[in-house]
């Protein structure tokens, strides 16, 4: 074996060890919106909790499961209609925390923001809400860092 496969195998092991924890539904924010839009073509309430950020399900739902399955009772085929219409225009990394899709916007209803956000956590990119604290402080970072500057969006 030569020593380039024999200081490669380490490495290798390494990256998939870390990269273990982290769900292929999730694997990037267009994959993470993708199962999310099927959880909720599909009523799946467990699989739509599953794709949102800890601090989007501490703010929204309390942290609670049961808030959002009643939410998805109400309002699931408004929500699942809407969701569907949504067609990426473009999938920005920030940096490997951070995210964010930016819709199409004649795919946008007019009363909505046409972006969803994303924050990385243990198991992938999740969606979350511009509220959310870590969000928040992870973005300020990134802007202090020249990591991004936000963009002016016109309709």
């Amino acid at each position: 074996m030569s020593t380039r496969r024999l200081l490669a195998a380490p490495l290798v092991a390494l990256l998939l060890l870390s990269c273990a924890d982290e769900d292929s539904r999730l694997s990037t924010p267009a994959t993470t919106f993708g199962t999310y839009r099927r959880a909720l073509a599909d009523g799946d309430g467990e699989t739509a909790w599953f794709c949102l950020s800890s601090g989007y399900r501490r703010l929204e739902y309390n942290d609670d499961p049961q808030l959002l399955k009643a939410h998805l009772e109400r309002e699931g085929g408004a929500l699942g209609r809407r969701v569907a219409r949504l067609e990426i225009g473009q999938e920005t990394e920030i940096n490997e925390r951070l995210a964010f899709l930016q819709f199409d916007p004649t795919t946008v209803d007019p009363s909505r923001t046409p972006f969803y956000y994303f924050l990385h956590e243990q198991d992938g990119w999740k969606i979350t809400t511009h509220l959310d604290s870590l969000f928040r402080g992870e973005l300020e970072g990134a802007i202090e860092r020249g990591e991004f500057r936000l963009p002016v969006v016109t309709r």
